[in-house]
């Protein structure tokens, strides 16, 4: 059974020609991070292939636990908090994580972020775990506008962004520091308008 704030994704079946097919697990879910959550995000965020396209700031495991602890997912949907962290689980293993920050409630803006630990990338996971998300966020948090931002060189995010019909408005150029370089970043957003056709 699931939880409400909990979400399960159970893929199509992929071609028996798809190197990727046995790795791929049968069932993806979303939840809310709790503060038992911190630890395994800190060591996410220090993954070579997790850092490579992100300017991630360290954070105390204590801070992070503290954050995660007073999160509070119906908040979202009274127009509360500003900042939201879901856990995303493969075959009942957690695996990656999804942000939402609230850039402005009054005109409904947000930016979503989202990351893989480094075993589960490529698998094909991130796009239903997103799925399962949007839905919620349009219809019953009420957004109009998610943002997303992706490193130009990061064909992977780009691909999921576009296959969800987040659509390119433009370049930002030098937006983060990266490695020591100023890299451009593509802007992508998601309108409710885009998004409740389908």
């Amino acid at each position: 059974m699931v939880r409400p704030g909990h979400w399960r994704y159970t893929p199509h079946v992929t071609s028996a020609l798809d190197p990727r097919r046995e790795r791929r697990p049968s069932e993806i879910a979303v939840r809310p991070a709790v503060g038992d959550d911190a630890q395994r995000l800190r060591a996410w965020r220090a993954e070579a292939s997790v850092r490579r396209y992100q300017p991630l700031r360290d954070v105390s495991a204590a801070q992070m636990r503290n954050e995660l602890g007073a999160q509070r997912l119906p908040e979202l949907f009274r127009a509360h908090a500003d900042r939201f962290v879901w856990i995303i689980e493969a075959g009942g293993e957690p695996c990656g994580w999804i942000t939402l920050v609230i850039n402005n409630w009054e005109h409904g803006l947000a930016e979503i972020g989202y990351a893989l630990s480094t075993p589960y990338q490529g698998l094909g996971l991130m796009r239903p775990a997103l799925v399962q998300l949007l839905p919620d966020l349009f219809l019953r948090a009420g957004l109009e506008r998610v943002e997303a931002r992706c490193a130009v060189s990061n064909l992977a995010s780009l691909r999921i962004l576009e296959r969800l019909g987040f659509v390119r408005e433009g370049c930002l150029r030098g937006y983060f520091r990266l490695h020591g370089e100023r890299t451009d970043h593509w802007l992508y957003a998601l309108l409710k308008s885009d998004f409740l056709p389908r």
